[in-house]
């Protein structure tokens, strides 16, 4: 490592999510490709000047239903790549390290491993899996995409059930395979579809559920996703999505991130809803906390976890 680089470690983490980190989820700090370098002043402006010319331009791709065939697309192709290979990097989405710098701690900063945002984002699962679903017997991804989320789900979590459900049907294909090659009898699929939940699929009361960047698509059509959930009442939810109200609109990169936030249409008004309920008495906030992990253009991964009354 050069003297410019450093590294993410066990007390950045730690100082960014207040808490004391296992000895497993330090196991996978140590092992993931965490290595930056401070952006210098002109690479900085440069940046914030990219983010404030999307903010201005017309063009523009909305989040919501219209883009199904897109995702129909992409999970597509990662599946017809995994067939072929068998290789887990097919199996993660080709967005990934899309752009070197990042944000951690609402500062930019360069990635100097090529799967630094990767590396950033197994951290942060692997210690929600283990901190949420660890004991639980039954799990559910809503808005799975390609499965990678449950590959690393399966580490924390050896014996429970575990359901990828997405919207395309090309995402089911995918999971079959990943289960068929690793002989995995309780990884299952299942299409589900947000903007129309499929009702008569039901959950395990004693289960619980996940979303990873998943519910940024619905903008603010996720209504009819928390009914079916009221509705069903499995004993935990966790959220990992992008949502302007953890953050800070004095904070300028903070500020930039709700902006891009609406400018793509992202998940609005999540948080607010759910407090809303909470005061109806039909369901219990758990914790509400920002990840301070980010992407180039947001600070996508604030964490809601709540259960049904």
């Amino acid at each position: 490592m050069s003297s410019t680089e450093k590294r993410i470690t066990v007390k950045d983490f730690e100082a960014a999510w207040g808490e004391t980190l296992s000895a497993f989820v330090k196991k996978k700090i140590a092992a993931a490709p965490l290595r930056y370098r401070h952006l210098t002043q002109s690479e900085r402006d440069d940046a914030i000047r990219t983010m404030v010319d999307f903010l201005l331009s017309d063009f523009v791709v909305y989040a919501g239903e219209h883009r199904h065939p897109q995702w129909e697309k992409g999970w597509g192709e990662n599946a017809a790549a995994f067939q072929k290979t068998g290789a887990l990097t097919d199996a993660t989405p080709r967005y990934f390290g899309k752009y070197p710098i990042n944000r951690f701690r609402q500062e930019l900063i360069y990635a100097v491993d090529n799967q630094f945002e990767l590396g950033m984002l197994s951290v942060l699962q692997y210690w929600l899996f283990e901190k949420y679903l660890k004991t639980f017997a039954t799990v559910y991804e809503f808005g799975c995409g390609t499965g990678h989320n449950l590959l690393r789900l399966r580490e924390v979590n050896p014996t429970a059930e575990l359901w990828g459900l997405d919207w395309a049907t090309s995402s089911q294909k995918m999971l079959r395979a990943l289960a068929r090659t690793r002989k995995d009898t309780h990884l299952k699929a299942h299409h589900f579809d947000f903007f129309n939940p499929d009702r008569t699929f039901t959950l395990d009361p004693k289960g619980a559920l996940y979303t990873f960047a998943a519910l940024e698509q619905t903008g603010t059509r996720y209504k009819k996703f928390i009914a079916y959930l009221l509705k069903n009442k499995p004993a935990l939810c966790v959220h990992i999505e992008p949502t302007g109200e953890t953050l800070d609109s004095s904070h300028l990169l903070d500020y930039l991130s709700i902006r891009y936030f609406q400018k793509r249409k992202y998940l609005q008004g999540f948080i607010t809803h759910l407090q809303q309920l909470e005061k109806q008495g039909k369901i219990e906030i758990v914790s509400i906390q920002r990840s301070y992990i980010g992407s180039f253009y947001i600070d996508g991964y604030s964490i809601i976890v709540w259960r049904p009354r």
